[in-house]
């Protein structure tokens, strides 16, 4: 059962923010890129690192709550939210690795493509995934894979 001890004490576990319905902040964190999506999430969790994440999956498992991930927020149906259940918000995990050696990148889950190209520019690099850079990265297909290519041959 959620109530405000377990919440408090989800609260307190998370380095991140945890914002539910009655509090500032709720409309705007539950809004996606497709407008015409409207779901009201119980619990966003906006974790900042790996230990959010896992204290976020594992509170999900143990409530039996409608779990819902949400990367850089670019998801055309709506995945990245639900009813009336936990959304765990990876927005705030941008961190970005170029190695140009390899010509390879290590994206965050909460990066956008505007991200990426940012980072990866500055190494002489572009990721040729799109043209949008609001478009959230880890949804995209290359995402899988991490080669990217020489901004000379874009």
């Amino acid at each position: 059962m959620l109530n405000d001890t377990t919440l408090a004490t989800l609260k307190a576990s998370l380095r991140g923010e945890l914002i539910q319905r009655n509090e500032p902040g709720y409309e705007e964190a539950r809004q996606l890129y497709n407008g015409m999506i409207d779901k009201r999430p119980r619990l966003i969790a906006r974790c900042v690192d790996v230990a959010d994440v896992i204290t976020a999956v594992q509170f999900g498992r143990d409530h039996e709550l409608l779990t819902a991930i949400r990367g850089g927020g670019h998801n055309g149906p709506g995945l990245g939210s639900c009813d009336d259940g936990l959304v765990i918000d990876l927005s705030r995990m941008k961190g970005i690795r170029v190695d140009p050696a390899n010509r390879t990148v290590r994206v965050g889950p909460g990066c956008t493509q505007g991200d990426v190209d940012h980072a990866s520019h500055a190494f002489g690099l572009a990721v040729p995934a799109g043209i949008v850079s609001t478009t959230g990265s880890r949804g995209l297909p290359w995402a899988a894979a991490t080669v990217i290519s020489p901004a000379s041959t874009v």
